[in-house]
């Protein structure tokens, strides 16, 4: 079978075994994968991963086989499937039912083999089926819009929260805002992507500030958030600089969530999140049954999201415009 094995060096395309599945898994033939930020960290050597290495963790496809342990009604299906596989369903936290944390676990597409592939093997405890109305392509988004979920997940908004400003308008900064949007909050954005934040008005975000355009970012915000500062902003960016202006636009007692896996050293001002008793949240892998009904209702949207897509033989060429320009939301990858 075809796929896109990253060397270490570059991602290139090649002739590989097809996998063998095992009595607990199942074998999907892929048919969509998008690109996500952490691909591009992993390819520009920021975040560091077994090699050689099959990338991609946001995909749909069909089940083809199935091992002999798994039920057999998942035949047939098209499905996504959770990225944190090798669970040992034993450790302190898969106890307390966080599985995602599970200390054996292993990331489908940075710790082991993904998707970008003719097919993958899966284990069929991370299967989840994709509901008639939703197509494959917009499947792939299902994986992250879980991560957009989590963010609230973890954060309780309380009484004083009333507006979030996302730092970063990329495919996971348009979920958190029609996330927040569902939420109850005004919704504000800063982009260095004047196109991505005409997208997110036609999301329901009140203030679009554009970084290259905008002298004091703080100063921005604070125009809108009675001189107070944002009550909650998330960061998107995988930009370590971005975090100097997101603990100067948070207000005293307020929130930060970080949700971008930068891959590189971070500075943040903790004296000032001190002595401003700023609360810093993280999250990352989410509920798939939350984002799997938020598309299934409609509530979500993401087609639009799409901003391009290759074949797998145009692999090289994906990454590099899906790079090179900061305008592109999501790259879907056909297979």
């Amino acid at each position: 079978m075809k796929g896109a094995v990253f060397n270490g060096k570059e991602i290139i395309l090649k002739d590989i075994s097809k996998p063998e599945i095992t009595d607990s898994q199942v074998l999907i033939r892929v048919k969509t994968v998008g690109i996500c930020g952490t691909d591009l960290a992993i390819v520009n050597g920021h975040l560091t991963t077994p090699t050689p290495l099959i990338l991609g963790h946001e995909f749909a496809g069909e089940v083809v086989e199935i091992g002999d342990q798994v039920d057999q009604s998942w035949n047939g299906k098209r499905v996504t499937a959770e990225i944190n596989s090798n669970i040992d369903h034993n450790c302190f936290f898969c106890n307390n039912n966080i599985f995602t944390q599970c200390i054996s676990r292993k990331a489908i597409g940075i710790d082991i083999n993904g998707a970008l592939a003719e097919y993958i093997a899966i284990e069929s405890y991370l299967l989840h089926e994709i509901p008639d109305n939703v197509s494959l392509e917009d499947a792939t988004f299902i994986e992250p819009l879980a991560a957009a979920y989590q963010t609230f997940e973890l954060m309780p908004i309380d009484k004083n929260d009333n507006n979030i400003v996302i730092f970063g308008l990329g495919k996971l900064g348009l979920l958190i805002a029609q996330v927040a949007k569902l939420k109850g909050l005004e919704v504000m954005a800063v982009d260095g992507s004047e196109q991505k934040l005409m997208i997110g008005k036609k999301y329901g975000i009140s203030h679009a500030i554009n970084r290259l355009k905008c002298k004091n970012i703080p100063d921005e915000i604070k125009k809108y958030t009675d001189k107070l500062g944002a009550d909650i902003i998330v960061d998107t960016t995988g930009n370590p600089l971005a975090l100097k202006d997101i603990v100067s636009s948070c207000r005293t007692r307020g929130k930060i969530h970080v949700k971008s896996t930068h891959g590189i050293d971070t500075p943040i001002n903790f004296t000032d999140v001190v002595v401003r008793e700023i609360t810093i949240y993280s999250s990352r892998c989410g509920p798939f049954d939350k984002a799997i009904k938020g598309l299934e209702s409609g509530e979500i949207k993401v087609h639009d999201l799409i901003s391009k897509k290759y074949p797998l033989e145009k692999i090289k060429e994906a990454f590099n415009s899906y790079e090179t320009s900061r305008h592109y939301v999501k790259t879907i990858i056909s297979i």
